[in-house]
């Protein structure tokens, strides 16, 4: 798949989050993997390759102070260094693509981490979305009152090929990823297709469909989380001490949850990590690329 390039432009605010009958209760099965399988998997390595063009720049600019005006979407995670979130993400996407590790025993950062690979998506379907806008607003002006004329003789055109460069006939949009992964995972807990039909059914609105994407990735994550308690960090912080506790007892939240901190790795151990999770993603590693070729 021909992964679009990234936008300098910080990521645009999510669609607000509300209650979904896609979002299911979360059972874990201690002896099940948790590893992600299928189009789930594909979609996940997608997600991540796209988010190592931030590092990969970072690597680039040779600079470990380097500040990248990108937002994955998850505050907790968007507010560590890169060096962190790069750790973070390796962590997790271990245990998400190979299966290593517990997310169960994840502390708040990781699952930030996790969840911001999902988020990532709907960022880039945000955009997506913006910038179609933008085409059919130049088409409108440009056509005028006129309109197009379809009255063509040359048939030069004819035997165009919009099949694009070799091997992008396969290539899945992120629509099609998340709606191969929704369905993938609703027959593996035993919904008829015309259950998953209607699930996937939904009518158009001025949003550019983005509260229906957002509801089928909530449901993708809900396979390896069981809570977003580490949306309320910034809350928690703030809060009278006490009162705090108070909260985190009423909802089952370890006292110790989100002052988990997450290294600062080397300079050298960073290009080991992000080697390792381009390989995981499946996208070449920086010395991979051209030296005439920028970074996006």
């Amino acid at each position: 798949m021909v992964r679009p390039r990234r936008v300098d432009v910080a990521s645009p605010s999510p669609p607000l989050a509300i209650a979904s009958p896609w979002r299911d209760p979360v059972i874990f099965d201690p002896n099940e993997s948790h590893q992600l399988t299928g189009t789930h998997a594909a979609l996940y390595r997608e997600s991540l390759g796209v988010m190592l063009d931030v590092f990969r720049e970072a690597l680039f600019d040779g600079s470990e102070d380097y500040v990248s005006i990108w937002s994955f979407g998850v505050t907790l995670f968007d507010e560590l260094h890169w060096q962190q979130q790069l750790s973070l993400l390796l962590s997790v996407s271990r245990c998400a693509l190979n299966g290593s590790g517990d997310p169960e025993e994840w502390n708040a950062l990781e699952k930030a981490s996790f969840y911001a690979v999902y988020r990532n998506v709907l960022s880039y379907l945000e955009i997506e979305r913006d910038l179609e806008r933008m085409d059919a607003s130049e088409m409108d002006y440009t056509l005028g009152e006129g309109g197009l004329d379809l009255e063509d003789d040359d048939d030069d055109y004819d035997d165009y090929d919009e099949g694009g460069d070799e091997g992008e006939e396969d290539a899945q949009s992120w629509q099609e990823l998340i709606t191969a992964a929704y369905q993938e995972k609703c027959l593996r807990e035993g919904l008829t297709p015309e259950e998953i039909e209607a699930y996937l059914r939904f009518t158009p609105d001025g949003d550019g469909d983005l509260q229906h994407w957002f509801s089928l990735l909530e449901s993708l994550a809900d396979q390896t989380l069981d809570d977003r308690d580490f949306e309320m960090a910034a809350t928690l912080m703030d809060v009278d001490p006490e009162i705090a506790t108070v909260i985190k007892t009423e909802l089952g939240i370890q006292p110790d949850y989100f002052i988990a901190t997450a290294d600062e790795p080397s300079s050298e151990a960073v290009s080991e990590m992000f080697q390792e999770l381009a390989q995981l993603a499946g996208v070449p590693v920086a010395g991979d690329l051209d030296d005439d070729v920028a970074p996006f």
